[in-house]
């Protein structure tokens, strides 16, 4: 995969934490980190993303389903 760079600023909490991951030999650089965090991310959000569109699905289809019966209620 193709990687471009990009320059960002973070707290230096962040930074130390991120340190201590390395640290710990759980990354082996801060890129490393950022790269993860920055996956996990986006599919978390895509997740809830699609979670939403199929909510909104259900209640278009309910919303036609109520549209289809409406007539014969008013009988």
């Amino acid at each position: 995969m193709e990687k471009d760079r990009i320059t960002i600023r973070l707290p230096k909490l962040y930074l130390h934490q991120i340190d201590l991951f390395i640290r710990a030999g759980e990354f082996s650089s801060r890129s490393e980190v950022i790269r993860h965090a920055v996956n996990e991310f986006i599919n978390n959000y895509a997740s809830r993303i699609i979670e939403k569109a199929e909510k909104i699905k259900k209640v278009q289809e309910l919303e036609a389903a109520v549209e289809t019966i409406e007539p014969y209620m008013k009988k």
